[in-house]
């Protein structure tokens, strides 16, 4: 706009990259503090200018927590499920040992329950759970009043699939022998690259019920999802164990309520699968 020369403006420029490199080099030095000192800053009231850092910010020692009894890990699983039927074997089973599967995903806390060790520790968590079966032959369910039962399709079934959506509060006590790490100011123990071994259970609520079907009907593929209760019971409980190496376990699951509420004949979820313990 010609308000000022070239040089003038080659001036401000080189002051501009000089503010610009200054804010950088603090940002990073006080990066550095947090990190190797344990101090925390606390922003406001500080200005820099042209490559000197006036630092007026209050700085608050974090303490360093001796000893940390809880830690937090996300979990998840995944494998094959069934229904454990009265009067019926897995092998003669209404449903797809293959087809029918399960997935789980949350957080769970990990708490040391002795003082001076750490081979027994208290598990516990909020978990989404899904269980779905397939039905063998071309068959779908269907809810007649407070009955469900398995009914033939009329058209041709490229899938056939209902799954249960749970809510859950698993409750486990792990055992296993752990690393321990002492130092002056804190100690930890580290469970990596050790053997576990978890026995518990889990209680729960019903969140949702789907059915999906897949078939074709004059010539032109359908996808359907039906979301109906199927006399599904809202309240879920069951076992639950797991056995592993560092953060991969063989995880299996046992639900304790039946699948469908009373008068349906009685079917249980259970699931075998590989269970991992991340973060």
């Amino acid at each position: 706009k010609g308000k000022i020369t070239p040089t003038e403006a080659e001036k401000e420029k080189k002051k501009a990259a000089l503010l610009a490199a200054a804010n950088i080099e603090y940002r990073m030095a006080k990066k550095k503090r947090e990190m190797f000192l344990d101090y925390s800053i606390q922003e406001g009231g500080s200005f820099i200018r042209f490559g000197e850092v006036f630092d007026t910010r209050k700085i608050k020692k974090r303490p360093l927590k001796y000893d940390r009894r809880t830690k937090s890990d996300i979990v998840f699983a995944f494998g094959l499920n069934n229904a454990i039927q009265d009067g019926k074997s897995l092998e003669d089973s209404d449903y797809k040992i293959g087809g029918s599967r399960f997935f789980e995903f949350g957080i769970m806390w990990r708490t040391r329950v002795a003082k001076n060790h750490n081979f027994v520790r208290f598990c516990y968590g909020l978990t989404l759970q899904y269980n779905s079966l397939k039905p063998t032959g071309n068959r779908v369910f269907v809810d007649n009043g407070n009955l469900t039962s398995l009914e033939q399709f009329p058209n041709d079934l490229r899938r056939s699939k209902i799954r249960i959506t749970n809510l859950t509060v698993p409750l486990y006590f792990e055992f296993g022998p752990s690393r321990k790490l002492d130092r002056k100011k804190y100690i930890r123990y580290y469970t990596n690259s050790k053997f576990k071994f978890g026995i518990g259970g889990y209680v729960g609520v019903n969140l949702a019920v789907k059915q999906k079907l897949r078939y074709k009907e004059n010539g032109e593929r359908i996808d359907q999802e039906i979301r109906r209760n199927f006399n599904t019971n809202s309240f879920v409980y069951g076992l639950g164990a797991y056995i592993g190496w560092d953060d991969m376990s063989l995880y299996c699951k046992y639900d304790l309520s039946p699948i469908f509420k009373s008068p349906n004949a009685k079917q249980r979820n259970v699931s075998l699968g590989v269970r991992l313990d991340v973060f």
